[in-house]
């Protein structure tokens, strides 16, 4: 596990959002570079917001929930120890 603990399933489908804008991004700047039409800016800019949902998923939706779970863990185990 990594610093925001995801499981297996959901490290994959992180790694696939951020492949999924790194290859949303290079292909738009590619296409921009050789055809010279600016309509390629929209992929960049779609790459971008992918990136920017990613990073706001992790930060305001993911770490609370992780946080939550781990003093719920942590409660649940303190609540344990006393019953013993």
């Amino acid at each position: 596990m990594n610093e925001l603990e995801l499981s297996g399933r959901n490290k994959k489908i992180n790694i696939a959002a951020w492949s999924l804008a790194i290859f949303v991004i290079v292909v738009g700047v590619i296409m921009m570079v050789t055809t010279g039409e600016k309509i390629f800016l929209l992929f960049i800019i779609l790459g971008l917001l992918t990136v920017v949902n990613v990073i706001f998923y992790d930060r305001v939706v993911l770490k609370p929930k992780l946080a939550k779970l781990r003093a719920d863990r942590e409660a649940a185990e303190t609540n344990q120890e006393k019953t013993l």
